[in-house]
């Protein structure tokens, strides 16, 4: 088999891999939704049952349970995920909720109807003179998802087939020039360091020839240079040694005397061993071994002992020494650079990154519970609401004659638009919906509305210039920051006035809070006491950006400097 069969075959055994694992993972994905979502709507289901049971007892001049419920049940149509069935006590069946009609002409397969259905999912509630029955009826979604795979595997079939043909063809064009590479490259191994790859007319396969010629190129011009290398050395601020076949020192510059303490007379004659760590002996001897092929070995982070005996990290490079006349490696020209303080500064970046990536994290966690929570809040408190609205508007219809009962269905009514707006409140303080529908800016005019009403006598000045559509991540960030900054000041600072402006320039994201307060003294700030400062720049700083405080009994000042990358 051709090597272009063979990589178009592993390209597409790949594929498949891939395609097949996207497909079981779609799979499983729509099947725990389709569970979660018929097992919410039967929960949601029997509770608004109850419900009505419930107020229906309380309420016997309503009429019988089981005729008062029919009209209800008529009223509510099908049920997402449900079959409500309702008995008579002798059994007869008086009314069932008619079936879901969504995408009706979708019928799936009968194992992947067996794979989706869960289980099922059976109540049964005793009325006055009656009964209900409460089926969970998945059929609408396993349809709706069928719809959707079978749209995937469509699709997928239909680009992998693109891809495959696209990718046999492009093979065929780029390999036919991999032997002139391969003979070329084992020419120059064989030692024939004159040898020149021709012109290729693909770009890719011509770079790799323009390196290889001015590889041999230069290990032409190296030769002649490795006898003035001793002379350069002695210049160098790297610490250079020139070994032996027996890795002895006979080269010593004096940057390697500073570096590791010891003078010439002191190590000339004496194995390099001499200033490597004992783990690190395997590691030189098969670095030596390595380069003894005529290659290279460039800026090798490792570690070495000076004569104190104390170890340092160095950056290694190691290049053979050739003998021209004897066409042979007769040994190692070794470069030393200390990198200890280099180390030292990638770790402690490293540490900051690590937590700011964690602080990060923890920040969008954050706000995935507190979306949650307000989706929950709005999906089910909300309907609970909306339910107490409609049985007290009912009452209210049907006690026209009596006052106090129309009186406690107006009061029961007021009560639920009372819960609905300060549950809404607590909605928006969690996750205000128009950050995603309306962006950062009208959110902001919208906060910053509520703060004004609530605080008629704080004048709060807010400008935005040229924002455009921010990404989620940086509209929460911002929306948290400015947050955080009215809270601090609403709490400490005894301001009469505040600015908040936005704008982008120079590709920058610039958002400020000013206010006219009393001030702090930043010097003998205390971050363990301001929590809130270290959060609002642990939010500017995760986006890559700048913060800068300042504060007087003039007031304070709050900056945030972010880039803005657009696509």
């Amino acid at each position: 088999m051709s090597l272009r069969l063979r990589l178009n075959l592993l390209i597409t055994i790949i594929m498949i891999l891939f395609l097949i694992g996207l497909s079981i993972t779609l799979m499983k994905s729509s099947k725990k939704a389709i569970e979660e979502g018929v097992e919410s709507s039967h929960r949601v289901t029997l509770q608004l049952l109850d419900t009505f049971i419930t107020s229906s007892v309380q309420n016997p001049e309503w009429g019988y349970t089981h005729e008062v419920i029919q009209p209800f049940l008529m009223e509510l149509g099908h049920v997402r995920s449900n079959v409500i069935s309702l008995y008579d006590l002798n059994n007869h069946l008086l009314y069932q909720t008619p079936e879901s009609t969504y995408r009706k002409e979708i019928n799936p397969p009968n194992w992947f109807k067996s794979y989706m259905t869960p289980p099922k999912e059976l109540n049964a509630k005793i009325i006055r003179y009656g009964r209900l029955i409460v089926e969970s009826s998945p059929e609408g979604a396993i349809r709706e998802a069928w719809f959707h795979t079978r749209s995937f595997i469509y699709i997928s079939l239909i680009v992998f087939l693109m891809i495959n043909t696209l990718i046999y063809w492009l093979l065929g064009k780029w390999l036919s020039s991999i032997n002139i590479l391969i003979k070329g490259i084992e020419e120059f191994g064989q030692g024939k360091l004159k040898t020149r790859l021709p012109f290729f007319k693909i770009s890719d396969f011509q770079s790799i020839a323009d390196n290889f010629n001015k590889m041999g190129q230069s290990l032409d011009n190296f030769l002649s240079e490795n006898k003035r290398l001793a002379l350069i050395s002695q210049q160098t601020a790297d610490a250079i040694m020139i070994l032996d076949s027996d890795q002895k020192i006979n080269f010593w510059n004096n940057s390697a005397e500073l570096m590791f303490g010891y003078k010439k007379n002191e190590v000339i004659g004496k194995t390099v061993e001499i200033i490597v760590p004992k783990n690190k002996i395997l590691e030189l001897k098969s670095n030596i071994s390595f380069t003894h092929k005529n290659k290279k070995i460039q800026n090798l982070e490792t570690r070495r002992l000076t004569k104190s005996k104390s170890v340092i990290d160095v950056s290694v490079s190691i290049s053979p020494l050739y003998d021209p006349e004897k066409k042979e490696v007769i040994g190692d020209i070794v470069s030393m650079r200390d990198i200890s303080e280099k180390i030292k500064a990638a770790k402690s970046k490293k540490a900051l990154d690590q937590n700011r990536k964690l602080t990060s994290l923890i920040q969008e966690k954050i706000e995935d519970e507190r979306r949650s929570l307000a989706r929950e809040l709005h999906d089910e408190l909300g309907q609970y609401v909306s339910a107490i609205k409609i049985f007290a508007q009912n009452i209210k219809n049907q006690s026209k004659t009596n006052d106090v009962i129309k009186n406690s269905a107006e009061s029961v009514t007021s009560a639920a638009n009372q819960i609905y707006d300060g549950m809404h409140n607590i909605i928006r303080k969690l996750r205000p919906g128009s950050l995603d529908n309306l962006g950062l800016v009208e959110t902001l005019k919208d906060l910053v509305a509520t703060w004004q009403k609530q605080y008629p006598n704080l004048h709060i000045n807010f400008k935005s210039f040229a924002v455009d559509k921010l990404s989620e991540d940086v509209s929460i960030n911002i929306y948290r920051f400015i947050q955080e900054a009215m809270n601090n000041c609403l709490k400490h600072a005894d301001a009469s006035k505040i600015d908040i402006h936005l704008s982008i320039k120079n590709k920058e994201l610039m958002v400020s809070f000013r206010d006219n307060g009393k001030g702090f003294d930043v010097k003998n700030l205390k971050y363990s006491k301001q929590f809130g400062i270290v959060g609002m720049r642990e939010r500017i700083q995760g986006l890559n950006g700048k913060f800068e405080l300042q504060s007087n009994s003039d007031g304070t000042y709050l900056l945030g400097t972010i880039p803005i990358i657009k696509n």
